[in-house]
């Protein structure tokens, strides 16, 4: 049917649509369910990479500590610090001038484990003459709570009575 309008123009007479019909509506429901979703996905990944790397900067710093530990010690004495430390059981650093070493980090220090290992390991100067030096290779590796492995620190130290 048509109607007539200004201008001596005649215009289709058109259906008024007056709401969403439940094909619609439903539509739009879907639709803002599977974006919703994805970004619950998106905020899900990015809380469990934020996590790693926090872990993974404590490890490292945890790994530091311990060969920074053992480069003070007296040379005869650092094996006596060779071992794991269990989760929840990582040694502190001790205090400036202090020798005691009986606190245990907490908080997220305690979702790590650490293992320190010794190995003899001379060192031999080929261009002195072949001359080797005594020493020992340092090993520390800092894991997380599902034995991911979060820092590796390795380290050589002269045994400074041979030189």
């Amino acid at each position: 049917m048509y109607t007539m309008r200004s201008c001596n123009r005649i215009i289709p007479r058109t259906r008024v649509h007056q709401g969403f019909t439940l094909v619609e509506a439903l539509v739009a429901i879907v639709i803002v369910a599977l974006v919703a979703s994805a970004a619950a996905v998106g905020v899900g990944l990015s809380a469990a990479t934020q996590e790693d790397a926090c872990l993974a900067q404590l490890a490292t710093q945890a790994a530091q500590q311990q060969v920074s530990f053992l480069m003070e010690k007296p040379f005869a004495s650092m094996v006596d610090y060779a071992g794991t430390e269990e989760l929840g059981q990582m040694k502190a650093p001790p205090d400036a001038g202090a020798t005691d070493r009986s606190t245990v980090l907490t908080g997220e220090w305690a979702k790590l484990s650490r293992v320190t290992t010794f190995t003899s390991e001379p060192s031999t100067f080929t261009q002195y003459n072949s001359f080797v030096v005594d020493g020992m290779r340092i090993d520390v590796q800092v894991k997380g709570p599902d034995g991911t492995i979060y820092a590796t620190i390795r380290r050589h130290r002269t045994n400074e009575d041979s030189l």
